[in-house]
């Protein structure tokens, strides 16, 4: 299943989010940001149901008063083994979720809606067209993370190695057989904006899903490969068909769909690492050598050569007395 387009929203709160809570940007510059339309926020708690905030600036200028020092965002699978604690809250299965930062305490803003105790069937309550709502609603409800959850999300937040993770995605995907016919993206070299800029507001289109004043130009490349590989792949399982116009076999849409799966998984798992460590992603810088002879310490290595040195000239030295001796004996 492609993911839920809520991640580019994730994203943006937690990188600008970021910028006002440690730079002090002004939320007046960002607010109304292309990615936020057609969407209305709600910030709630988990356990009473409360609302605490009816907009992303009244959470983020309240996160700031409690000494919020950091947001980061991680895959849900961190979760999946964790009961939720509402059954009024139902937890929508996104592949992410928001995490906030106050010294050693993780608290968790998980997106969900409640559940209307009068309504007993499965599908969703569908008013009239004249009676609903055209903005999309997201709550994230707040939820303190248990000592277990915590730890995994502090070892989520270490450096990565970027080359690694290029040269492994380059292998598991852009060189697979289902993406021979993937082209690369004609904007690549540009911000990652993730909306269509023709459509968005003309005095914001310069806004990009992550602040621009940091140089991550990588990041922004991984996310427009990722987002256009991801779209190609969805493409061909619609219309499974080859250059040749022939319907692919069923076996060859099974694996399609199997790659398709693979493709979504690390898209979210790359989103999260893009979120907590765009500014480090640096896939033109090159890797420094590795100087072996750190691994050589001289001491240990001269200590045997004195060692041999020794041993040799007693050899000498007993051979000498040998020869002497023989000499003598048969009067030479």
């Amino acid at each position: 299943m492609a993911l839920d387009q809520i991640w580019k929203v994730q994203l943006t709160l937690v990188s600008y989010g970021n910028e006002f809570l440690q730079q002090n940007l002004p939320i007046s510059t960002w607010v109304d940001h292309p990615i936020f339309a057609q969407h209305h926020f709600e910030f709630r708690d988990l356990q009473s149901q409360h609302l605490l905030a009816q907009h992303f600036q009244v959470w983020l200028e309240g996160l700031k008063r409690q000494g919020i020092d950091r947001l980061s965002l991680h895959n849900a699978h961190l979760l999946q083994d964790h009961q939720n604690p509402n059954a009024n809250i139902e937890l929508l299965p996104y592949a992410h979720f928001i995490v906030s930062h106050e010294g050693k305490n993780k608290t968790a803003w998980i997106c969900g809606h409640e559940l209307a105790e009068w309504y007993q069937h499965d599908n969703p309550f569908q008013a009239p067209i004249s009676q609903q709502i055209s903005l999309r609603q997201d709550v994230f409800w707040r939820y303190q993370l248990p000592d277990s959850i915590a730890k995994k999300v502090t070892q989520e937040l270490k450096n990565n190695d970027w080359h690694e993770i290029k040269k492994f995605i380059n292998q598991e995907l852009f060189n697979h057989k289902c993406a021979e016919n993937f082209l690369e993206p004609e904007q690549v070299e540009l911000p990652f904006y993730g909306y269509e800029l023709e459509q968005s507001h003309l005095d914001h289109a310069d806004l990009a899903i992550i602040p621009t004043t940091y140089q991550a130009d990588s990041a922004h490349q991984l996310m427009y490969r990722m987002s256009a590989l991801t779209d190609f792949i969805e493409n061909q399982r619609r219309h499974p068909y080859n250059t040749d116009g022939e319907m692919l076999s069923p076996e060859q849409q099974i694996v399609l769909r199997n790659f398709g799966q693979k493709t979504d998984d690390l898209f979210a798992k790359l989103i999260s690492k893009i979120a907590n460590h765009y500014k480090d992603i640096d896939f033109e810088m090159p890797m420094e050598p590795y100087d072996r002879t750190m691994d050589v310490a001289k001491t240990p290595t001269e200590a045997p050569q004195h060692k041999m040195n020794h041993i040799s000239v007693m050899k000498l030295v007993f051979i000498t007395i040998i020869i002497c001796g023989l000499a003598y004996y048969f009067g030479l």
